[in-house]
């Protein structure tokens, strides 16, 4: 009988059940500086405390797996992301240095540790905000994982095989910019991870995105990205050669009423 009830309900009131009408992704701004002035950011200090309690833990073993100070009951391994990784340190005589921009405090690094031990040189380098850095190095720097606060920074001390950009690209003010700029430093991969794209034909959609105080102890929101796949494709095309793109998950997001899913790439510098 339950499932026959079930079957009655309107696909639209099961959507609309399936996400929160004050948090997630909503509004469509005319500009990123527009959506910025109306959210509060990432670099508030409570996010930063949190995320070091939690990735403390899960350096510690702790817990099964953090991201962005959430805590999960279950590891969560990224196999797209981990075999393209092992391909290139393969492409490197088992050597593999990332450049893992906006990377936390390791959480892809930690996460992805356990599979990379037999690679006979590891260098996880993580370019992320002043303040990061500077807890980054206090609390989790060691001989394998470095810390740095510029893309040019990281470029004078190391020599990355992979750009590694994890669930980042989207909060950048400038997006096709800094993927110009970077292109710049010819690192041989680009790995985009986490990219999530609207359904609209020709424009990139900004919104901003509204995350619950069951997070970070605080409500926290920040302007955000949705992509026209097509124009993200075309203007790295400039640069890189696409090798191949996969789905992250299969998990169903909403922005508003409009569905999504996240999807990565692995591009190859020409």
């Amino acid at each position: 009988m339950k499932d026959f009830i079930k079957q009655l309900i309107p696909p639209i009131a099961k959507t609309l059940s399936e996400y929160s009408l004050k948090y997630g992704w909503k509004g469509n701004y005319g500009s990123f500086a527009e959506a910025q002035q109306k959210s509060n950011g990432y670099d508030a200090a409570p996010i930063l405390e949190r995320i070091i309690y939690t990735t403390q833990l899960f350096k510690k073993g702790e817990i099964a797996y953090e991201r962005d100070g959430i805590i999960y009951d279950k590891p969560h391994y990224h196999f797209p992301v981990l075999s393209s990784l092992l391909w290139i340190a393969g492409q490197n005589n088992q050597q593999l240095t990332v450049l893992d921009f906006g990377g936390s405090l390791g959480t892809t690094y930690l996460q992805m540790r356990p599979y990379l031990q037999h690679i006979q040189k590891l260098q996880w380098c993580i370019v992320e905000q002043a303040h990061f850095v500077e807890k980054g190095k206090q609390h989790f720097e060691d001989d394998i994982l470095k810390f740095y606060p510029t893309v040019e920074a990281c470029m004078q001390e190391q020599q990355p095989h992979v750009l590694l950009i994890c669930g980042v690209l989207q909060y950048l003010p400038e997006p096709y910019v800094f993927l110009t700029n970077v292109a710049q430093h010819k690192i041989p991969y680009l790995l985009l991870d986490y990219i999530g794209y609207h359904l609209g034909e020709d424009y990139d959609r900004i919104t901003i995105q509204n995350v619950p105080p069951d997070f970070y102890g605080v409500e926290a929101s920040y302007a955000c990205w949705f992509f026209n796949k097509t124009k993200l494709y075309q203007h790295l095309q400039q640069y890189y050669d696409l090798q191949y793109d996969f789905l992250d998950d299969y998990d169903t997001y909403y922005l508003e009423l409009e569905r999504f899913k996240y999807e990565g790439m692995l591009w190859k510098a020409k």
